[in-house]
């Protein structure tokens, strides 16, 4: 695909700036990262909407160089920070520094995000905002030969539509994701359903190249309170995850031991319940934990070690890594949006809790810390969250750490089919109506439900030759 063109003083300035500093660092991973990144982050951001040109002379000068004459200097500033902009005295003790920056550069639009992160953060410390959380994926693969050109992203998510926020996420850095939903995140798609995926991968260089993402999913409103949720046009608070709730109402119910089950065997009629109730009732019996001192949290983080493990130990049967290099991001979504989706003046947020992220490059196994991959510029960010961009600016709170992200409450309410027409809620039916009546027979009434048992009518015949069984198929029990 053409690239647009951009203005490059300004790119190839911050691009030999970083590239600078990073060529002296002790760590050679981050160079091994930058050098990767490096294409892939400059277009990016020079492709959006050709900002850089118009912010030339403001993004010129807020580069301000350090007295050690870097532009951006990697740390040997009395401050403690890894990347000091210089726009600071340097006789200042640590302490007093650090006490001098503002703890965070908030958007006065949208008040409270830093508030709401930590909100957040007492249920799940590791939680990143979605879009810092796939900035950081996407520089991070980068730097082993992963990008959304060689790869494909298999998506295992919960299948409520609120999910989607994410998957658009993952889609925007890899494209069309090769999904494996299941009811509250359960993989049941199986060996063979994961091949499917696996098949489908770009080959460059002679290999194959998979991205994995599992998450389970939860709830915290912008008020704090766990669970709860607001769907467009849907009165008085929903829930999420509604699976793992009813999980756990089952289980303080009945106890763990009731509901572990053998593998393989689940409700006809439930089959994706069933199973996701039967793997955390075993892994919980496991790590000998009571359901009745699970929160709904607790229980959260158990659907999310009970898929992890359920997804690499697929990934053990499916994958050859000798043919192919993967990657795995685990953990848990959380939808932090705005208590009541009609009030408009408060944001809403989404947001990651980090679980394992590791890639497997030639069969060798390396695990990533996402925090340490340097967060992106809150102008970055907003353009990197153009997947779900609407009309206007989405608020941003940014500290030396951590971004926080607003998601768009246009985008949100088109994406989960919140804009409804008059024709559509008026409740009159349409004046053709009558004109596309029919009756129907089907031909097929008494085929077997899913249910209904079935039992052999003749033992299978054993004489070495095509033997065949006939079946009929009883009456519900």
């Amino acid at each position: 695909m053409p690239r647009t063109p951009f203005y490059r003083s300004v790119a190839t300035q911050l691009a030999s700036a970083l590239e600078a500093n990073l060529s002296q660092t002790s760590e050679p991973v981050a160079q091994q990262l930058w050098n990767a990144a490096r294409p892939r982050m400059i277009s990016t951001v020079a492709r959006a909407e050709g900002l850089l040109a118009r912010s030339a002379a403001a993004s010129t000068a807020s580069l301000k160089p350090c007295s050690c004459g870097k532009v951006v200097c990697t740390g040997h500033c009395p401050c403690g920070r890894a990347f000091c902009p210089g726009s600071h005295s340097h006789s200042l003790s640590t302490s007093a520094a650090t006490q001098s920056q503002p703890a965070w550069a908030t958007d006065a639009r949208a008040p409270g995000l830093a508030e709401r992160l930590a909100e957040v953060t007492k249920h799940f410390p590791t939680a990143l905002s979605v879009d810092d959380f796939m900035s950081r994926v996407e520089v991070a693969l980068a730097g082993y030969g992963f990008t959304g050109d060689n790869s494909i992203a298999m998506s295992n998510l919960c299948r409520d539509e609120s999910c989607l926020i994410l998957e658009d996420k993952i889609e925007a850095a890899f494209g069309s994701c090769f999904s494996t939903h299941g009811l509250g995140g359960v993989l049941t798609c199986g060996v063979i359903g994961m091949k499917a995926g696996l098949s489908h991968s770009p080959v460059v260089g002679g290999k194959e190249r998979y991205v994995f993402f599992s998450f389970p999913h939860i709830a915290i409103d912008s008020d704090g309170k766990v669970g709860a949720v607001s769907r467009p046009n849907r009165p008085g608070a929903s829930a999420a995850c509604g699976a793992l709730i009813a999980c756990m109402g089952d289980l303080k119910r009945d106890g763990v031991e009731a509901n572990c089950k053998q593998p393989g065997v689940h409700d006809p009629l439930e089959p994706e319940y069933s199973i996701l109730k039967q793997r955390i009732a075993r892994r919980l019996a496991y790590e000998k934990i009571n359901p009745l001192d699970c929160s709904l949290v607790d229980m959260t983080k158990a659907a999310e070690r009970v898929i992890t493990s359920d997804l690499e130990y697929l990934i053990s049967k499916a994958v050859d890594p000798k043919k192919a290099d993967y990657a795995v991001f685990t953990g848990v979504q959380i939808h932090n949006w705005a208590a009541d989706l009609n009030n408009t003046d408060t944001p809403s947020l989404e947001f990651v809790g980090v679980g394992k992220s590791y890639v497997v490059v030639n069969g060798e196994k390396v695990h990533l810390d996402l925090e340490k991959v340097p967060a992106l510029s809150p102008r970055q960010l907003q353009i990197l969250a153009s997947a779900s961009a609407a009309e206007g600016k989405s608020a941003t709170a940014a500290s030396a750490g951590k971004l926080v992200h607003e998601i768009p409450r246009e985008y949100l309410m088109k994406r989960l089919g919140g804009a409804l027409s008059r024709s559509h809620v008026d409740g009159a039916a349409p004046a053709w109506g009558s004109y596309v009546e029919t009756s129907y027979n089907d031909p097929h009434a008494g085929a077997p439900q899913m249910d209904h048992p079935y039992e052999a009518d003749a033992a299978p015949k054993e004489d070495g030759g095509a033997g065949t069984t006939s079946f009929f198929w009883g009456k519900k029990k």
